[in-house]
């Protein structure tokens, strides 16, 4: 993991990496507003490796000629990753399907608990490779996404497992500094954080950095969250000093730390190499 250690720390150097991750938290938020029920998926953490993992399998699958996420696999390999347990791996799966995320797959002889993506959580997956190889052609001037939209999933196939590995390998990600796992760890975590880094100026000096949140309904109901969660979520943050406000508790600008920033940065630039990397394995 060398190498993308290496990676993200000159991401991180480049001064016009802010304006990226601004960028790219704004076109997370977006996404998430436009799909909010298969954003749950990736809502926290564990729920986002989990979602990776399974997109791994059912490409592996394809590639084996065994075409089918099958349920006793995800579990097995969700346990064997120490993502969760097998009762969470397994409500996980079923809830992917009751949503219609995942779709029953059809075989002769037909086969029990398999499933693959459904249409629109395979063109969120593209949107979401969209984003970050364009985020990686900003900074380089590069044309992954333009060989992306030539090769569509052709390209995913290719790319993902060595995104999953690297994803559930790197401790950066499985380990988050306390400012960023404070969300992380919640649900609908993922899109709060994105909404606050999204709000903010970017290149403000200073280590408290205002946002244009200036309430908690008004932030929770641009997320389809409910108050008490926003705001529970909120307060957790407030005691780890991520977070505060300027003045009047739910009256005044919202301010974040410049330290859970440079966390969040932290975590997109670690992402971006490791499907850098990927991308390059592939890319000959």
């Amino acid at each position: 993991m060398q190498v993308i250690e290496t990676k993200a720390a000159d991401l991180l150097a480049r001064p016009e990496f802010r304006q990226v991750v601004h960028q790219m938290a704004i076109s997370l938020q977006a996404g998430q507003m436009a799909a909010p029920r298969l954003g749950s998926l990736f809502s926290t953490q564990q729920r986002w490796l989990m979602s990776h993992l399974a997109v791994s399998l059912h490409f592996g699958g394809l590639a084996s000629g065994n075409p089918g996420l099958s349920r006793r696999d995800f579990v097995e390999a969700v346990v064997e990753h120490g993502l969760a347990s097998r009762n969470t791996a397994t409500a996980f799966f079923a809830e992917a399907l009751y949503y219609g995320i995942l779709q029953p797959v059809t075989v002769v002889p037909a086969v029990k608990n398999v499933a693959e993506p459904a249409p629109a959580a395979f063109s969120a997956l593209i949107a979401w490779y969209g984003l970050h190889l364009g985020a990686l052609d900003a900074l380089d001037g590069g044309a992954r996404v333009a060989r992306l939209q030539e090769e569509g999933g052709a390209l995913l196939a290719k790319i993902h497992a060595g995104v999953a590995r690297g994803l559930l390998a790197s401790e950066a990600i499985r380990k988050p500094s306390p400012l960023y796992a404070v969300f992380a760890s919640v649900d609908d975590g993922g899109s709060l954080m994105d909404r606050l880094v999204a709000s903010l100026d970017i290149e403000a000096a200073g280590e408290r950095i205002l946002t244009n949140i200036t309430s908690v309904s008004a932030l929770a109901r641009s997320l389809n969250l409910s108050l008490t969660h926003a705001g529970r979520t909120l307060a957790a943050a407030a005691a780890s000093d991520a977070l505060g406000w300027s003045g009047t508790v739910g009256r005044s600008p919202l301010w974040v730390s410049r330290d859970f920033v440079m966390a969040y940065a932290g975590i997109q630039a670690t992402k971006l190499a490791i499907i850098d990397a990927a991308y390059g394995a592939v890319a000959g």
